[in-house]
């Protein structure tokens, strides 16, 4: 694992491309301090729907990726939280994404224990498969396993399948040219690219970011760029 994952923060419409419909993901704020807003509201609530408790969990999940005090022990928190919501909702299919892209992050603490940080790795591959496989037309899950596999080391091969999830999720968010969410889709399609033995394509769009992107993606881009020299 490179880097821990940026949570996405978008709220799409269903949209129809001939007979395809394709769902948005769940809601969870247009920003971190929106996100802290609806949590602290959700958790003072003595009893929460199944989709309260959805919003909930997907949310701390987000805020993780955003926490200066990361730790193990958080991240194992939200993945039991979402491992408890996969077995009580076993049909939701971006709850089962979430879960496994927190096992995923998981092994960016592990790269100690390389027995556990594979289980870990794997297991959230396969739960993100899965999920894809059943509901191939969620962009919530597509999201979750396109940023996550971008992630993922090279020998992994798993960036071949974030190009195609991050591609399509740049197809289906043509309105949004120019925004933060635009810019974090094309940041993680460029690292899929460039892991993928696509550098020129990686490059092309970190350039791009570098020039028109809010300050944060010009920032990042800009590092990238210097990687790739």
């Amino acid at each position: 694992m490179n880097e821990i994952i940026e949570q996405p923060i978008i709220n799409l419409v269903k949209t129809s491309n001939t007979d395809v419909q394709y769902i948005s993901p769940t809601f969870i704020g247009s920003s971190v301090n929106e996100q802290k807003k609806l949590l602290t509201q959700l958790s003072a609530q003595a009893q929460l729907s199944d989709e309260q408790r959805r919003q909930k969990s997907l949310i701390e999940l987000a805020l993780f990726s955003n926490d200066k005090n990361q730790s193990l022990s958080k991240l194992e928190a939200i993945s039991n939280n979402l491992d408890a919501l996969s077995s009580d909702m076993p049909n939701d299919v971006e709850i089962m994404a979430a879960y496994g892209s927190a096992l995923s992050y998981q092994a960016v603490f592990l790269q100690h224990n390389l027995g556990k940080m594979n289980f870990v790795s794997r297991k959230g591959m396969r739960l993100m498969d899965r999920a894809i496989k059943q509901a191939p037309n969620n962009l919530g899950v597509r999201l979750l396993r396109g940023v996550s596999y971008a992630n993922m080391p090279r020998f992994l091969n798993r960036a071949k399948f974030a190009i195609t999830d991050l591609s399509l999720i740049k197809q289906q968010s043509k309105s949004e040219t120019n925004s933060d969410f635009l810019a974090f889709v094309n940041y993680y399609l460029a690292m899929a690219l460039a892991k993928n033995e696509q550098p020129q394509q990686a490059k092309a769009i970190w350039q791009s970011l570098k020039n028109t992107a809010s300050p944060a993606w010009q920032t990042k881009a800009i590092a990238r760029l210097e990687e790739a020299e």
